[in-house]
Parts: structure tokens; C-alpha cells; sequence
């Protein structure tokens, strides 16, 4: 991994231990409203967590396209001699869930369905932990 491919993880997580370090000092507070995270925070300690995790944000996922578009152990900057066999398209797909509801995509129809089910599952389970959290 390239040194700035991981700048952005790096902020987030720092953001992240700000936020348990500002939460564990009592300066700020973290909720569970329906399925969204959300913290209160009257502190600079509780600030500086959250502009640190948006800016990881940021970072990581408008650094994403350039990083993903190289292949392992290849430079950009060195143009080299053409391959003669393409490798097999490689098969994607994922689960992001917008509140309780998924959504679901994937490069072809099999990875979809695969997707499905993931997103079925995880939908479950997070039926299942809210109902178990409001008997409690």
C-alpha cells in the first residue's frame, strides 16, 4: 500500500479514537438513533473528532479511484511492454444500508443475488438486535 493511499484511513481512524478518547472524558456523547450513529459534543476535543472523521472521509474515498486504478506492484510512471492475455473481469458488489433499508449492486447477476442474500442477512440481524434493544 502506498504511503498516500493510506493518509486517508489514517485521519479517519485517528478521528475515530478522538471521538472514544472526547466520549470517554465525558466532553461528548454517543447516540444510536434508529440505525444512525450520532454524537453531541461541547468540547474542542469533540470538534476536532469530528472534523478529523469527516476529513478521513474526504481523503479516503476521493484518493480511492486514483489508488484502485493500479494493479498490485505496478507504476504508473513506467510504461512497459503490452500483456498479451487480459486476466478474467474481476466480479464486485456490495450492501449499503441508508437507514434500515439496503441497497444493494454488483457486476454481474450472481454477485447481485450473492448481495441479496448478504443484505437479507444483515437486515435481520439488525431487526433482531433493535427488537432485542427495546424489550431490554
Amino acid at each position: 500500500m502506498r504511503l498516500t493511499a493510506a493518509v486517508g484511513p489514517g485521519i479517519l481512524i485517528a478521528g475515530l479514537v478522538t471521538l472514544v478518547l472526547a466520549a470517554s472524558r465525558g466532553e461528548a456523547s454517543i447516540y444510536l438513533v434508529v440505525v444512525v450513529p450520532v454524537m453531541t459534543g461541547r468540547s474542542p476535543l469533540a470538534f476536532l473528532a469530528v472534523l478529523l472523521v469527516f476529513i478521513g472521509f474526504f481523503v479516503t474515498f476521493l484518493g480511492w479511484p486514483a489508488s484502485a486504478a493500479l494493479l498490485p506492484g505496478e507504476d504508473s510512471s513506467v510504461p512497459g511492454p503490452p500483456s498479451a492475455p487480459t486476466p478474467p473481469a474481476r466480479r464486485w458488489g456490495g450492501v449499503v444500508f441508508l437507514g434500515p433499508l439496503p441497497l444493494i449492486f454488483g457486476s454481474d447477476p450472481r454477485m447481485t443475488r450473492s448481495m441479496i442474500l448478504v443484505g437479507a442477512v444483515l437486515f435481520l440481524a439488525l431487526l433482531a438486535l433493535t427488537i432485542l434493544a427495546l424489550l431490554a
